[in-house]
């Protein structure tokens, strides 16, 4: 049975999609750094796609789980014949390593998934064949076996709208003007910036110049054991040839990774001063964790992010999304979790 028949249910799934939708509406006005702000977004599209999905097949009076699968099983090939063809190309360019080879793992896992399903359908229809018609598979078994599939498709559609919550937050508007610039450390060459940590260096001397502000810049980053200097005397040099005076540069030099740097970064600009805000410059695939960490530290401030090689981008959203997955477990587990009771609903009493 079609539970959607029914003008009052396709009433509620549209009430419940716009009240999702206004959920991610006030997160993200009370606060964009939360990363509850990603589950709504994506429950709202997804929901949406319900609704498109239950409207076209009552008008025109077809199946309905067929207009939300096929349409979905396509645009997931295509997303892993892209991450495959990405993964491709980092390796050529960047040589073999897992973390370059991420795409390429994730767009063949994908295909896995693609060829299973498509497999244990045909299976099933050829059962039918042999039964004269009559379905072979318990309606457990069938539950069961879609929301196997719901699961699959669950980090992948978790990893989209990570993406496209961070390409929104980076066009959100920054109202208040920085007291602070802080620039994230990343690996150095030699004594020299890599292009990656350039571009954040870079990124924050615009965003100054943008706002005509003398701001103080606050370059963070310890020296690693494989490093000549820190990677902070790195940035000041940087800024240095850049024309930023000497007086408008601190320097904070004992941290290791981007949680310490924000949390001695921290310290810095609250001795100095009490009520002050800042702007954070990372690259564009790393804002969202970022900014998620910093309201983790209950650093005042936003994050902006400077450009990265596209090829690249893939591999480092992917490394991203798994780091945030580490994060907020807890998050993840009750999302998953809704889409098994969404299932078993909708199989047992659709």
């Amino acid at each position: 049975m079609n539970f959607f028949i029914y003008p009052a249910a396709r009433i509620g799934l549209y009430m419940l999609t716009l009240c999702t939708a206004a959920l991610f509406g006030i997160s993200v006005y009370r606060d964009r750094r939360r990363m509850r702000n990603c589950v709504f977004l994506i429950l709202t599209l997804n929901l949406i796609w319900q609704c498109i999905s239950v409207t076209v097949a009552f008008v025109q009076g077809e199946d309905f789980d067929g207009m939300t699968v096929v349409p979905r099983m396509v645009l997931a090939l295509i997303l892993a014949i892209g991450l495959i063809v990405n993964g491709l190309l980092v390796i050529t360019k960047e040589g073999f390593s897992i973390a370059h080879s991420l795409s390429l793992l994730v767009g063949g896992a994908i295909i896995v998934a693609i060829a299973a399903y498509v497999g244990a359908v045909l299976y099933v229809i050829h059962l039918q064949d042999l039964n004269y018609g009559m379905n072979p598979v318990s309606k457990p078994l069938e539950a069961a076996f879609y929301i196997c599939m719901e699961l699959a498709s669950y980090l992948p559609m978790m990893m989209i709208g990570f993406l496209l919550y961070s390409m929104l937050y980076q066009k959100l508007p920054i109202k208040r003007n920085p007291q602070f610039i802080v620039i994230l450390g990343c690996g150095l060459m030699g004594d020299k910036v890599t292009p990656l940590l350039a571009s954040r260096l870079d990124r924050g001397i615009a965003y100054d110049e943008k706002t005509n502000r003398e701001s103080l810049f606050l370059v963070s980053g310890g020296k690693g054991n494989d490093e000549v200097i820190s990677e902070a005397q790195a940035m000041e040099n940087y800024l240095l040839e850049k024309g930023i005076p000497q007086e408008r540069i601190l320097k904070e030099d004992k941290s290791t990774t981007t949680r310490e740097n924000l949390m001695f970064s921290k310290k810095i600009m609250e001795d100095r001063m009490k009520d002050y805000f800042c702007v954070i410059a990372t690259n564009n695939f790393h804002v969202l964790r970022a900014a998620m960490l910093a309201r983790s530290q209950g650093v005042n401030g936003e994050v902006i992010g400077g450009k990265t090689a596209n090829y690249y981008r893939p591999v480092a959203v992917i490394r991203e999304h798994a780091a945030l997955i580490l994060s907020y477990k807890g998050l993840f587990c009750v999302y998953a979790a809704w889409v098994v009771i969404f299932n078993i609903f909708k199989y047992f009493f659709m």
